[in-house]
């Protein structure tokens, strides 16, 4: 077991020394793609939900203004009606 020579021992430790180092840079590499994953997940996720907003801003003008011409057509509804007794009576 002691047969080994210094300089073969020398390029073992030499050849572990560069694994530990593509290990550690691919590590790294690793960790730097998940965080710029979770930023694009992220930004989508903002992007949809402004659409959202602006479809929910839009959606809440609709029901508005639609609850405003519901409310003007059933007084007109009853103005007719009003109208119709008025000449039902006569």
């Amino acid at each position: 077991m002691t047969d080994q020579n210094p300089r073969n021992q020398t390029a073992l430790g030499s050849t572990i020394q560069m694994l530990q180092l593509v290990a550690l840079i691919i590590g790294v590499a690793g960790i730097f793609l998940a965080i710029g994953r979770k930023d694009q997940v992220l930004e989508t996720n903002q992007q949809q939900v402004s659409d959202l907003r602006l479809i929910c801003s839009d959606l809440a003008r609709v029901v508005g203004s639609l609850s405003i011409s519901d409310a003007s057509q059933t007084e007109q509804l009853h103005s007719i009606d009003q109208r119709l007794s008025r000449l039902e009576n006569r």
